[in-house]
């Protein structure tokens, strides 16, 4: 008897111990934007040549394993603890798209893309249901949090520097507006460097500061008040590290979530606006709206301007260019293969292998998610890529919760529906393709999952 009760009694133990080192991988990871030489290469325990590349594996590295050893105990020591899938409509487009990435690996024709799928495939799937199990809804904004109080502030430093900060043993690198191959924003007369983060582009740091702020957004109302401060702030960091990242799809994507959020909370019918109170708050925030419009177009209205009006200037031109002929390379080839696509990975191989005998200069990955996904995996592998990002929003409006309980699912749902706009201009949250996207849209996926199931939403239970 007293062995079992030391049994039960080391369970809260080794679930703390297993959140806190998947807390630090989730946030190193999410700062790493090159394996090769950030903060998992450091201390090297490993060597490995893949694809003819070198790659070393660090002792930081070990913190998942680390995080999923003192989860497997607890639950094997915890044994009345259920096992959970999700509400069928999350678990169905989630599983079913991790099932047919990693299915349409095979056969492998080049290895590494195939490791790359299976790895990827392997941490979103593992992601989502460790979530699912184990990490409540105000937990995970929390980790939100500080990854926004990171890579913002980080977003922050570099453009008020207009060069890196010195993180390049995290893996950030050289940052300099006048050299090739950084972006920038050219106007009066000057490059300016829009702000990377700990991200491989400014649009990538855009996108997941959107998602991170929409999610703390609707977190708020979970927190207690004495608590919500640090919330503020990283909010506040995050969405000024979004704005420096200058990307439009990230912004457009931001404002058409917060339109969601608005549409499924609806506070103008939750407020008596013949109270003074609240007469004097909205006077108050609308000046305050308006005073920071002032300032920001006198701040920044030349990169404003650059960024939203001229684009005509040659550098504008041809990346949009570009992208309409990557836009009808991939449409082309996903009516080559309808059905089956070309394979997790093998976009570009299968543009190659389609050429004749004039060989283009080469071929880059469409900025469209949604292409990509119809290009590699066929017309079932877009359906569920549809489904798993806009099926959030959609299922809330179905819903019709009351007011409160809509605030509070409200950034999870509003951080997926700026991801699905992000998906359209572009192609980094493509899970197949790298860990981010797995990592995070895994955790956002779990966490949806959770608080649905927690509704009442009847589960499809192991």
């Amino acid at each position: 008897m007293r062995t079992r009760s030391a049994r039960l009694a080391a369970v809260p133990w080794l679930l703390r111990a297993s959140r806190a080192a998947f807390a630090l991988a989730f946030l190193l990871a999410m700062a790493t934007p090159e394996w090769e030489r950030g903060t998992f290469s450091l201390v090297p325990l490993w060597r490995f040549r893949l694809s003819g590349e070198d790659f070393q594996v660090g002792v930081l590295a070990l913190l998942p394993v680390v995080s999923g050893a003192t989860w497997i105990a607890a639950r094997l020591l915890g044994r009345s603890r259920s096992w959970r899938w999700g509400p069928l409509h999350v678990a169905l487009p989630v599983l079913g798209f991790a099932a047919l990435a990693l299915t349409r690996a095979w056969p492998v024709h080049i290895r590494h893309h195939a490791v790359v799928t299976g790895i990827a495939v392997a941490l979103f799937a593992g992601v989502y249901l460790y979530a699912l199990q184990e990490l409540p809804g105000r937990w995970v904004a929390g980790l939100l949090a500080l990854l926004l109080l990171l890579q913002g502030g980080t977003a922050i430093l570099q453009f008020a520097r207009q060069d890196s900060v010195g993180l390049s043993w995290m893996g950030e690198g050289t940052l300099d507006p006048n050299g090739q191959g950084v972006s920038v924003i050219e106007a009066g007369g000057r490059r300016w460097l829009r702000a990377y983060g700990l991200t491989a582009h400014p649009n990538v740091l855009g996108g997941y500061l959107s998602m991170g702020v929409l999610v703390c957004l609707g977190a708020l109302a979970a927190w207690p008040a004495r608590r919500r401060p640090w919330i503020y702030g990283a909010i506040g960091i995050g969405a000024v590290g979004l704005f420096l990242s200058f990307s439009r799809s990230a912004w457009l994507g931001t404002g058409a979530a917060l339109l969601t959020m608005a549409l499924l909370v609806r506070p103008w019918q939750r407020v008596d606006w013949r109270s003074p109170r609240n007469r004097r708050v909205l006077l108050l925030g609308g000046g305050a709206l308006v005073a920071l419009l002032l300032i920001l177009a006198v701040l920044f209205g030349d990169l404003l301007t650059a960024r939203l009006f001229r684009l005509g200037d040659p550098l504008e031109s041809t990346s949009i260019q570009e992208r309409l002929v990557d836009i009808r390379q991939a449409w082309d080839l996903f009516l080559d293969v309808p059905l089956k696509g070309a394979g997790s990975g093998y976009y570009i191989d299968a543009l190659w292998a389609g050429v004749g005998e004039e060989r283009p200069p080469g071929f880059r990955k469409v900025h469209n998610a949604y292409l990509l996904a119809a290009a590699e995996l066929g017309v079932g592998g877009v359906i569920l890529w549809l489904w798993m990002l806009l099926g959030p929003p959609l299922a809330l409006f179905v819903a019709r919760r009351p007011a409160v309980s809509a605030w509070q699912r409200s950034g999870w749902a509003a951080a997926f529906v700026s991801a699905a706009v992000v998906c359209v201009f572009d192609s980094y949250l493509y899970i197949p393709s790298t860990w981010w996207p797995a990592l995070f849209l895994g955790l956002l996926c779990g966490a949806w999952a959770r608080v649905e199931g927690d509704e009442g939403v009847p589960e499809a239970r192991a």
